[in-house]
């Protein structure tokens, strides 16, 4: 096994002690060191997040979200899902957000469709990580949405050979067995709980993702303003 990934392997070894199960799971749901699945906008301000881009580039160049303009008709697209979008219309199209977003997203207070955004920090790190963002109904009243952490891909680029990799697969199934790693034995998940997932973004890694329920669209759908969108204006 290399250094660097025993390095990465030793607070995987540590979170296995009972004394640091507080950092194995918030509130029933899984987490990584740095945040954890259902967290909420403060938690992720804490974070040094990359700076959104465009997945088309121009010039040859990726654009900044932060600086895209839109036209007419990605604002009216927007709004399917988006009643209200705002400064934050940028990275709602783009299903991008980064430092300078968050700022913006508690204005959004509705969105329609299911949704989710994405940012990404420590691509330099020994662990590079993708985090999924949603508006959702809260689970505490139905009534209000609120942004939450849906999803976390964690990669391990220094494991490279398949021993590094079994090390690894067997470090995480045990640290979020209670969540489905390593386990053939798990009952579908219920809306709110957290599943574990192997795989990363393009190389070894792990996956964690919060169920949010068949139905959660018709509930987006309920909020107020979605349904003010749909009754026809006067003549």
């Amino acid at each position: 096994m290399s250094l660097k990934v025993f390095a990465v392997a030793l607070p995987l070894l540590a979170l296995q002690a009972p004394c640091m199960a507080q950092d194995l799971e918030k509130k029933g749901l899984p987490c990584v060191a740095e945040l954890c699945l259902g967290d909420g906008l403060a938690e992720l301000s804490k974070i040094q997040w990359a700076p959104a881009q465009n997945s088309f580039k121009v010039n040859n160049k990726f654009q900044l979200t932060a600086t895209r303009k839109l036209s007419d008709d990605d604002l009216r697209a927007l709004r399917g899902t988006w009643p209200s979008a705002g400064d934050a219309a940028p990275y709602l199209h783009d299903k991008q957000f980064d430092t300078g977003a968050l700022p913006l997203l508690p204005k959004i207070m509705a969105a329609c469709e299911s949704n989710e955004l994405f940012g990404t920090f420590g691509a330099d790190s020994d662990t590079p990580t993708r985090v999924g963002i949603s508006l959702t109904p809260s689970l505490s009243d139905p009534a209000k949405q609120e942004w939450i952490v849906t999803t976390i891909v964690r990669e391990f680029p220094s494991a490279v050979s398949n021993d590094d990799k079994s090390m690894m697969t067997k470090l995480l199934n045990k640290r979020y067995a209670k969540f489905g790693a390593g386990r053939v034995d798990v009952p579908p998940a219920q809306v709110g709980e957290g599943r574990y997932f192997p795989g990363g973004m393009n190389r070894f890694g792990f996956g964690l993702s919060l169920y949010r329920g068949n139905d959660e669209s018709a509930r987006l759908k309920s909020n107020a303003a979605c349904s003010a969108m749909d009754k026809p204006k006067a003549g």
